[in-house]
């Protein structure tokens, strides 16, 4: 009703400068003629109910030739539960629950856009060394598995040996995509994707990062050549990272830190550990225990869920934060999940690129990595 109202009013204050317009002058801004359809975006989906975390609010124009305006100066963005517009494009509040919001502009109404203000949420880790943006590097190694991969117990045989490496256990984090069999404790549908994305041949296989290969690295030899390929001595954006359960809701805070500039993406993707299933092939007991198993990808669309969310341009030396959650399914163990924390970006081939990597316990945190 109150939106109704809103835009009611907004017609009415159109019609009055409509009978009191005059011929404008050369210097008056024609953008304010401008007419299009509008859409209101946000930077974060999701504020800690704290009065200082901020949700920055644009209103995007697009005319009928398809070019595309920033109006935010100009619009009027409310929420539904006020008539009054916030009068500013910053959105926070200290009172938890769900907000809709819109804008308006002349006669058009924008689209619904939906926030969450959470309370209890923890801070992220502070910065161990302000000063420094000299970060580790760790890649990700997706190894592609299922209880009933005959074959599958060799790769795990070389991933252990591989993870008592000192040289090479830092520089990495694992993941275990059972995206074999279905009746397998650890299936998911989130494995299904990643495996199915990065074009799996056959089981096993093992990945590295976001690439793509026609072969199979699944020997100790040929996964130490690709750790050595992928890893890089230094990172160009750090992060740290608290996660927090909230009504059943996983909630990660997420802070990165630039070494480079760069238009960032980062992504949470839920791991569980000591998941039984008896493995076809076991050669040893302990692989009918399966750790590091992919449960979950968070995202709202599958672009988001394999490659992470935009937090838009970061400059070097400077830090931007926000907030993802996961719904807890209620078969893991909560004591037994973790979250790999993940940055990307856009390389000059429209391809995704894994910048770095990290875990973070769920009720835990992890602070920045520094070399």
């Amino acid at each position: 009703m109150k939106k109704l109202f809103n835009l009611l009013l907004s017609f009415a204050m159109v019609a009055l400068c409509a009978s009191c317009e005059g011929t404008p002058s050369d210097g008056d801004d024609q953008k304010d003629n401008l007419s299009g359809t509008i859409s209101l975006i946000s930077s974060r989906d999701i504020i800690r109910a704290n009065g200082t975390d901020v949700a920055t609010l644009s209103v995007l124009l697009t005319d009928e030739s398809g070019m595309i305006h920033d109006i935010s100066s100009k619009a009027e963005i409310y929420t539904s539960e006020s008539d009054q517009p916030l009068g500013s494009v910053n959105f926070s509040t200290t009172k938890a629950g769900d907000y809709t919001l819109y804008a308006l502009y002349g006669l058009e109404v924008s689209n619904d856009l939906f926030l969450k203000a959470v309370s209890g949420v923890a801070d992220t880790p502070a910065d161990p060394n302000k000063a420094s943006t000299d970060f580790d590097h760790k890649i990700l190694l997706i190894q592609h598995t299922g209880t009933a991969c005959p074959n599958c117990p060799s790769v795990m045989n070389n991933l252990k040996r591989l993870a008592e490496d000192e040289a090479y256990n830092s520089k990495y984090v694992h993941i275990a995509s059972h995206s074999y069999n279905e009746d397998d404790g650890a299936y998911s549908s989130a494995a299904t994707i990643l495996s199915s994305t990065l074009g799996v041949h056959s089981y096993p296989w093992v990945s590295f990062n976001f690439f793509e290969t026609k072969e199979f690295l699944g020997e100790l030899e040929s996964m130490k050549s690709c750790i050595d390929l992928f890893h890089e001595p230094q990172a160009s954006v750090g992060i740290a990272a608290s996660s927090t359960v909230v009504d059943g809701n996983i909630y990660t805070h997420i802070e990165l830190k630039a070494a480079k500039s760069g238009i960032y993406r980062v992504g949470v993707w839920v791991l569980e550990d000591n998941i039984p299933g008896t493995q076809s092939g076991a050669t040893s007991s302990w692989q009918n225990v399966h750790s590091n198993c992919l449960r979950e990808m968070v995202g709202n669309n599958r672009s988001e869920r394999l490659y992470g969310k935009s937090v838009g341009s970061v400059e070097a030396g400077k830090t931007v934060a926000t907030i993802l959650s996961a719904e807890l399914n209620e078969k893991w163990v909560e004591g037994n999940c973790k979250l790999v924390v993940f940055v990307t970006t856009e390389d000059g081939n429209g391809k995704m690129e894994l910048l770095n990597t990290t875990l973070c316990p769920v009720g835990g945190s992890v602070e920045y990595a520094y070399n």
